[in-house]
């Protein structure tokens, strides 16, 4: 059996199982508890430095992995993601 039927839709085995450090890389809004991956590893100094080489190869497995089952989820000061600050906000 793969190991992909054993967990649920949106979870990773490599998060899961073999790498639980990279559960500081995903973002969960306070209010709604919408999850996503923190935009900081997209950003050069993530994966690449200066010369566009592979800095760490387990910051690649950890980017190559949230990026295929999470989308983006920036949050601000307080937690919220874009579309809970947003509603909060207006009234």
């Amino acid at each position: 059996m793969a190991h992909s039927k054993k967990l649920k839709r949106g979870k990773s085995f490599y998060v899961e199982n073999w790498n639980p450090s990279a559960k500081k890389f995903i973002n969960t809004c306070v209010l709604c508890g919408a999850e996503g991956y923190n935009p900081s590893i997209d950003e050069e100094g993530f994966l690449y430095n200066e010369a566009k080489t592979v800095t760490n190869h387990e910051h690649y497995a950890i980017h190559a992995s949230l990026t295929s089952i999470l989308k983006p989820l920036p949050l601000d000061s307080l937690g919220r993601c874009p579309d809970c600050a947003k509603r909060m906000d207006k009234t």
